[in-house]
């Protein structure tokens, strides 16, 4: 089937991704979050490019890439090979993650601790235009910078930190530019969402950080734009004592099977996979190590069809 590059201010192609992403009903509220250990060393955060392409274009408040942190890395391969499909590529101290051949996120050796004997978690990267300009606003609405400025390679120049609310995220400005967009493949990343239980305040930093518009109700979801394109969602946690985080949100073409594959895998259905308005399906998971993720059954709607 010939892919269909997602041109957002394409109105049918926003609305069928809003009943798709936003028409779920997950009750997220409702899960117990790990806290997280920090890096061991800078040495960890470098990466390698996200794009093959090399043309220098930039998409910012995009989110770009995805790590997850374990203290358990052949397990981990073991159970997304399994899951997703995906393949890895050892390089030095990490492992890449790729779908269908392309580069999409990496594995990170973290070791835990007596405090923080489970670390694992996905790390979502987010694109900014200038990282010091960045570290800046966060630091001046109360954020916290883990590490960095940092130079990353051929990845970039980022910094590692928590917003405001404390979600953890890293902060990149690429070397070569940002991917393109583009439908998400099947195994690959669908969306972003933050859970906070302070949506304005999480908004205003965000709105501030990266220039996102907005849409949406505060007390339910809201969805961030930057340059008409949709870049990530907010959804609202009522419950103080959760901490905040960004989940990523993975393609895939059946929940059921992939929920039930993940259970076989040693992973966790926290929340069962339930239809969506356009008739995809989502669920809330966690890998065999706790870290957590969504999946989405999702089509990409017809350009010029009609509702």
């Amino acid at each position: 089937m010939e892919q269909i590059r997602i041109v957002k201010r394409d109105s049918e192609v926003l609305r069928g991704i809003r009943r798709c992403l936003f028409g779920s009903g997950l009750l997220l509220v409702t899960l117990l979050f790990s806290g997280c250990a920090g890096w061991n060393t800078s040495a960890d955060l470098v990466f390698v490019p996200a794009t093959g392409s090399i043309k220098g274009i930039y998409y910012p408040g995009k989110f770009v890439w995805n790590d997850l942190l374990t203290d358990n890395v052949s397990s981990a391969k073991d159970f997304y090979g399994q899951l997703f499909g995906w393949t890895f590529e050892t390089s030095g101290k990490y492992t890449v993650i790729k779908n269908n051949g392309q580069n999409i996120g990496r594995i990170v050796h973290v070791k835990g601790d007596d405090q923080n004997p489970s670390v694992s978690r996905w790390l979502c990267v987010l694109s900014v235009d200038d990282i010091d300009k960045a570290i800046k606003i966060t630091l001046e609405a109360g954020g916290i910078v883990n590490e960095g400025p940092m130079e990353l390679g051929k990845r970039g120049r980022g910094a590692l930190v928590r917003d405001p609310q404390g979600a953890q995220l890293m902060l990149l400005h690429s070397k070569n530019g940002d991917p393109e967009d583009e439908e998400p493949p099947l195994g690959s990343w669908l969306w972003h969402e933050l859970w906070s239980n302070h949506i304005n305040e999480s908004l205003a930093f965000y709105q501030k950080l990266v220039g996102y518009d907005f849409e949406g109700e505060p007390e339910d979801y809201l969805i961030l734009s930057r340059d008409e394109h949709w870049r990530a969602g907010i959804r609202l946690v009522e419950h103080s004592e959760h901490e905040m985080r960004w989940v990523p949100v993975v393609r895939v073409a059946d929940t059921e099977v992939v929920a039930e594959r993940a259970n076989q895998l040693g992973g966790k259905v926290l929340i069962e996979p339930r239809p969506t308005q356009d008739g995809g399906s989502v669920a809330l998971l966690s890998d065999q190590a706790n870290a957590l993720f969504i999946i989405q059954q999702w089509t990409a709607p017809t350009p010029g069809k009609e509702d």
